[in-house]
């Protein structure tokens, strides 16, 4: 069993959080992209580390403008992040620290299957005041950095004081153009990240791929379960839909 795989199995008190900061993912053969599955019990673990970074934050700027006071969650990716942060930073808040205000901005970057906007587009705007505060955007990651500058520039444009970001993992190309204030790890560019909101998305993204490459249903089930480390479970309750209909 490699360091991987041996991870994934791993209970939550034996969790490695060294790995995961700078996991590189399995490749899967006749695919260009690395896969990573990233169990929830990483995820929590992560959120947790991220909080106690804020939370230093938020004490460094006790009684000051800089302290954050808005949080705004992008759908679809910020939000499972930003549920787990949010019992951390509101119920977990210090006593020196008002309550953050949590609410959502949703954009998106894809017309269709592989087609970009030129610019992110907007889906839903800001639900929460952020005039004359410091906001912070929550994601679960920055592939490219685009998505994050284009929300910075948009908050600030819509009266923000300030706008800090944080983000679960950053990849290279993100780093050369959008410093995030606080991460967890990252990872090399061509890693498929599956976060634990994505598990089916992926199924419905990639197998179709695989089909189309002469995998058959067995060996992209092989590929889920033996290879990126899906649960059984899953994969053979939407695998043989999804293969039939790609």
């Amino acid at each position: 069993m490699n360091e991987y795989n041996k991870q994934l199995s791993s209970p939550q008190n034996q969790i490695d959080l060294n790995f995961w900061r700078k996991p590189t993912g399995v490749e899967i053969p006749d695919d260009e992209l690395r896969f990573l599955l990233i169990p929830d019990a990483v995820e929590s673990a992560a959120m947790f580390e991220l909080a106690k970074q804020v939370h230093e934050y938020q004490k460094s700027y006790s009684d000051k403008p800089d302290q954050i006071s808005s949080a705004l969650m992008v759908t679809m990716g910020g939000l499972l992040p930003s549920v787990l942060l949010f019992d951390h930073l509101v119920e977990g808040r210090l006593d020196t620290v008002d309550k953050i205000e949590f609410g959502t901005i949703g954009v998106s970057l894809y017309k269709g299957p592989g087609e970009r906007y030129d610019n992110p587009l907007v889906q839903h705007g800001i639900s929460i005041p952020v005039s004359g505060r410091t906001v912070l955007i929550i994601d679960d990651l920055a592939d490219y950095g685009g998505t994050m500058n284009f929300l910075k520039k948009y908050i600030i444009e819509s009266g923000a004081r300030k706008v800090l970001t944080l983000a679960m993992y950053i990849k290279p190309a993100a780093e050369k153009v959008s410093a995030i204030d606080f991460c967890f790890g990252n990872t090399p560019q061509d890693t498929w990240i599956i976060t634990p909101r994505e598990r089916v998305e992926t199924l419905v993204k990639r197998v179709p791929v695989w089909k189309q490459r002469k995998a058959d249903e067995a060996e992209c089930r092989r590929r889920l379960v033996d290879l990126i480390g899906y649960p059984p479970t899953i994969v053979d309750y939407y695998l043989p839909l999804i293969f039939k209909n790609a």
